[in-house]
């Protein structure tokens, strides 16, 4: 299969990509240059319809995996709209001209939050609104999803990851260094390997699944189940807290 993949060369998208190129051509598409982790790199702002429309062209499936580098872009609206609301808006926008009916959004946990047994619809609720523009953000991009499934028969397998962490080093995007486990921590390439069983499903029409450890507290049986998705990565490296 011929895909774009959104934040190819970012934190999560060089690991998300180095999984998806084992078994599809890959497309990456971001600010700055993403090869060699993509098979193509197109370089430009997704905020710019006619890039997003040259991003889409001659694939069969997208996968968004784009957000605003936090903090800073998160201070004013202006950057993180741009990037995260308008950009993803603009995506399906151009997918839906060029015929393309299959995508998928890396979303958050975030949204979901510590409440148990909530099931959160996405594009309905009820979300886990914190208060900050980066939530809003994703909140907006699954309100997005929704209209262009509901509207276009856009489908959408929108995939809930909790806390990314590469299991190799334990650095955070942020440079921090953890010490401790947190049954959150999900790998990129985990997050890639949930989108490979995605992409395989045979219908998919509008869909939610959280990514954590199995020891995360939350209902992960739709994820074992429908896309038979497990974490390989496990962070045995790190300290578990004493029950």
């Amino acid at each position: 299969m011929r895909l774009a993949l959104t934040g190819a060369a970012g934190y999560t998208g060089r690991g998300v990509a180095e999984v998806l190129r084992g078994e599809h051509w890959v497309r990456g598409v971001d600010v700055r240059e993403s090869a060699p982790h993509a098979g193509e790199s197109l370089v430009g702002d997704i905020a710019d319809l006619e890039f997003c429309r040259r991003a889409v062209c001659d694939v069969e499936a997208l996968v968004l995996c784009h957000m605003a580098p936090r903090p800073a872009a998160y201070e004013t609206p202006v950057v993180c709209m741009d990037s995260n609301v308008k950009g993803t808006a603009n995506l399906y926008h151009a997918a839906v001209e060029a015929g393309v009916g299959r995508v998928v959004l890396i979303s958050t946990m975030g949204l979901v939050g510590n409440r148990p047994g909530v099931v959160v619809v996405p594009g309905d609720g009820p979300y886990n609104f914190k208060g900050e523009l980066y939530t809003l953000t994703k909140i907006l991009q699954e309100v997005i999803a929704r209209y262009y499934h509901d509207e276009h028969g856009v489908g959408t397998v929108l995939l809930r990851p909790g806390w990314i962490v590469y299991d190799e080093d334990f650095h955070t995007k942020y440079g921090d260094k953890l010490e401790r486990y947190d049954p959150s921590l999900v790998d990129p390439r985990d997050i890639g390997h949930a989108i490979l069983a995605a992409l395989a499903l045979p219908e998919a029409g509008l869909e939610a699944f959280q990514l954590a450890q199995d020891d995360c507290g939350f209902d992960l049986t739709a994820t074992r189940e429908r896309l038979g998705w497990r974490p390989r990565y496990r962070f045995t490296g790190l300290l578990r807290t004493p029950s």
